[in-house]
C-alpha cells in the first residue's frame, strides 16, 4: 500500500512539474509575443491588411487671351467586372443583375478574365448599383479622366496630346507639354483596409498627403488666332 501511495506522489509530482514547466513556458511565449514581437507582427498584419493608394489632382485648364477654355479635364466612372473565377455561368449571373439596372451593359474583355460592362455611369447610377457592388465583390467601379480639347483641329494640333503615366495626366506635345509643370497637380496618398475580397473596409480610410490642384495657363493668343494658324507653339 506504501509503495502504491509513494508511486502515486511520484506521478503527481511529474506531472505537476511537467504542468508548471508548460505553464512558464507559455507565459514567456506570450510575453514575447505580446511586449517583443509584438510591432513586427502588427506591421505585418496591417501589410496583409492595409494598402496605401494615390488620388490624383485634377489638371489645370488651358484659357485663351480672352478667358475661354480650351482644354479641360472630365471625370468619367466606369464598371468592370474582376473576375476571380473564369466561370461563364457566374458572369451571366452577375451580368443579368446588371442589366436590370443598366440595361446597356455588356461583358467586353479587358485583360486576362476582367471585363468591362459599361463606361460613364451616371452617379443616380452608382447609387442604384451599390447594393450589386456589396454582394458581387468582383464588380469594381473605377474613375476615368479625359482630356478635352476645343474640337478643332488646329486648336488640338496646338494645345497637344495628356497620356496618363501611373494614373495621372502629364503632357506629351503641344501646350501641355510646354505647360505641364504648372498644369499637372501633386497626387495625395490615402491608406484604407481591405477586407478579404480586397473592398474598402468602412471608416477606414485615412488621408496621408492631400492632393494639390494644378493651375490653370492663360495663353497670350486667342482662340481665332489658333484656328487660322497664326500662332506657333510658344510664340504669337
Amino acid at each position: 500500500m506504501d509503495n502504491s501511495i509513494d508511486n502515486f506522489k511520484k506521478r503527481a509530482s511529474r506531472l505537476l512539474w511537467c504542468i508548471l514547466i508548460w505553464a512558464i513556458l507559455a507565459s514567456c511565449w506570450l510575453f514575447y509575443y505580446s511586449v517583443f514581437a509584438r510591432q513586427k507582427y502588427i506591421e505585418l498584419g496591417n501589410k496583409i491588411a492595409v494598402r496605401q493608394g494615390v488620388y490624383y489632382a485634377g489638371r489645370g485648364r488651358i484659357l485663351d487671351k480672352n478667358d475661354r477654355v480650351l482644354a479641360w479635364s472630365e471625370k468619367y466612372f466606369d464598371l468592370y467586372l474582376m473576375s476571380s473565377e473564369d466561370d461563364p455561368n457566374i458572369r451571366s449571373m452577375t451580368l443579368r443583375k446588371v442589366t436590370e439596372i443598366l440595361p446597356d451593359a455588356a461583358l467586353h474583355r479587358v485583360k486576362d478574365s476582367d471585363f468591362l460592362l459599361k463606361r460613364e455611369i451616371s452617379p443616380e447610377k452608382i447609387i442604384a448599383l451599390e447594393p450589386l457592388l456589396t454582394k458581387f465583390p468582383d464588380l469594381k467601379i473605377f474613375p476615368r479622366t479625359e482630356r478635352k480639347v476645343v474640337d478643332y483641329v488646329e486648336v488640338r494640333n496646338y494645345i497637344g496630346r495628356v497620356e496618363s503615366l501611373d494614373g495621372n495626366q502629364h503632357g506629351v506635345s503641344g501646350i501641355e507639354k510646354e505647360y505641364d509643370s504648372i498644369l499637372a497637380g501633386t497626387g495625395g496618398v490615402y491608406e484604407v483596409m481591405l477586407d478579404r475580397h480586397k473592398n474598402w473596409v468602412q471608416g477606414t480610410w485615412l488621408l496621408k498627403r492631400k492632393a494639390v490642384s494644378g493651375n490653370d495657363v492663360k495663353l497670350d493668343v486667342s482662340l481665332e488666332e489658333i484656328k487660322n494658324n497664326e500662332v506657333r507653339l510658344g510664340t504669337k
